[in-house]
């Protein structure tokens, strides 16, 4: 049952890679590029983690997932026209449900707990980015920074 919840939550990753390298390779305000490649960075860091995690576990991850792919270009297809302030807003609202699920696992998990506090930090650190740029705080990212600095210098691969 947890190592399912990985599995998934590492399928997850995948999709994400996905769904924000279609919004950095076609979202047509090229000003928010380095927020696209960052969201995608947080999302390859948590996956090699969790992949990383779960074949010590004995279970195999594969590097890809065409179905998950395909299902995250599909996705962000459909939010592509969508002007900056209603995307955010959107993706928050998206974001928000998962944030909870993975927090929820997090706390009720006793073995692993590692990887379920990895992914819940990934999560809330994207949360907390979309609610900053919400907010316009001017430093939306700073969650992603501190994701990426405490995941991403020992993540030597």
């Amino acid at each position: 049952m947890l190592t399912e919840q990985l599995f998934s939550a590492y399928l997850g990753e995948l999709y994400g890679i996905a769904f924000f390298t279609a919004f950095a390779e076609k979202y047509s305000d090229d000003k928010h590029i380095n927020k696209w490649q960052k969201l995608i960075l947080v999302e390859q860091v948590t996956a090699r983690h969790l992949k990383t995690g779960l074949e010590k576990l004995g279970i195999s991850c594969p590097d890809n997932s065409p179905e998950m792919e395909q299902k995250g270009a599909h996705d962000a297809q459909k939010w592509l026209s969508l002007e900056w302030p209603a995307l955010v807003d959107t993706m928050a609202s998206w974001v928000e449900p998962y944030a909870l699920k993975y927090r929820h696992q997090a706390q009720q998990a006793r073995q692993h707990s590692e990887l379920f506090q990895l992914v819940q930090e990934h999560e809330d650190a994207i949360l907390a980015f979309l609610q900053g740029e919400q907010s316009e705080k001017t430093n939306s990212q700073a969650a992603l920074d501190s994701f990426l600095s405490r995941y991403h210098h020992h993540d030597n691969q």
